[in-house]
């Protein structure tokens, strides 16, 4: 079997969006030198006045930062890649939920992820595996009496 049938095919992006997953990968190699509390706090700012990532937007944003970083398909690459698809997201104005955590049976296993309509993007496994220790989702709209007082 040769190289090229082995490989699945390349999608192809336009430039400007490869470039905007650039500049998300290289802020999210930057973010993630952050102190986990500080991190959750960026991407939680980050995330103001986006809309929630249906999981066609956060599948293609993973496989712009994929196509756009070899350094992103890593298996120790999970927090910088999370952070990049979520931020390229971010660049389209949506936001997928952000998630830290680790497995629920031993061995103790940490991993970041993103998730969109409820499920994993990218991942094997679902939810059940997983324990969230930290999660930053898309805020929700403000509705009800609430939103009617904060527009007088």
């Amino acid at each position: 079997m040769s190289v090229t049938t082995a490989l699945p095919p390349r999608a192809r992006f336009p430039l400007h969006r490869r470039l905007a997953a650039r500049t998300a990968v290289g802020a999210a190699r930057l973010l993630t030198r952050l102190a986990p509390h500080r991190l959750e706090r960026a991407l939680t700012r980050i995330a103001r006045g986006a809309v929630p990532a249906t999981e066609a937007q956060a599948t293609e944003a993973r496989q712009l930062v994929l196509a756009s970083s070899l350094l992103m398909n890593g298996q120790r690459s999970c927090l910088p890649r999370s952070v990049a698809v979520a931020l390229t997201c971010r660049l389209g104005g949506s936001w997928p939920t952000w998630c830290v955590g680790t497995l629920m049976s031993p061995p103790f296993s940490p991993h970041a992820w993103v998730e969109a309509d409820g499920r994993l993007i990218g991942e094997k496994g679902d939810h059940a595996r997983w324990a969230r220790l930290i999660s930053v989702a898309a805020p929700r709209p403000v509705t009800g009496s609430r939103a009617a007082s904060s527009t007088r």
